[in-house]
């Protein structure tokens, strides 16, 4: 999931193929695409995305998968990686690693599976190398999302149940007319 960099001149599309060139060594894995949103140079990323999916029979790209088909499918993956927010605020809650790259995320609040990197092949690869460690992924249990943990609505259910609301200063509405 990588969207362009809008703040970074031009960079989109090098450092995508950065990332293609790291995803390209994954033979034993299956790769899956969500495509970038329509910012500056999307439709750069959506091409190489595509030119990639035709050479490499594991990967597969979609438009988008609608928040119940991505969350679903964050459920089933080893790791989320790009510079998505979704790596930051949902990936964390199914205790699956995220690798971050570059700078568009720079300055947000991260989980512990978030493994920051630079945008070039030899950082990404080291990321992606420790994502599969049995280290890293043990600690995975461990990860407490900073966004919260999903449960914010029923939280909220619950108090406004045992709130009393009798109380409550009624407006009073004055008729002009009168």
């Amino acid at each position: 999931t990588f969207h362009p960099v809008t703040l970074e001149d031009s960079t989109s599309g090098n450092q995508m193929k950065e990332l293609l060139k790291a995803l390209s060594k994954l033979n034993d894995t299956t790769i899956i695409f969500t495509m970038p949103n329509a910012d500056v140079d999307g439709k750069i990323l959506f091409s190489l995305i595509k030119d990639f999916t035709k050479e490499y029979s594991n990967a597969y790209a979609f438009t988008s998968l609608g928040q119940l088909k991505y969350l679903s499918c964050i459920a089933q993956v080893d790791c989320v990686i790009g510079n998505s927010s979704s790596g930051l605020s949902e990936v964390p809650t199914f205790k699956k690693g995220s690798i971050n790259i570059g700078d568009r995320q720079k300055g947000r609040l991260k989980a512990t599976s978030v493994i920051d990197c630079d945008p070039d092949l030899k950082s990404i690869s080291k990321a992606l190398k420790e994502i599969y460690k049995p280290e890293f992924k043990a600690e995975l249990e461990l990860t407490i999302n900073p966004y919260g943990d999903g449960l914010a609505v029923e939280k909220i259910i619950n108090i406004l149940r045992k709130t009393s609301f009798d109380n409550l200063l009624k407006k009073n509405f004055y008729n002009l007319n009168q």
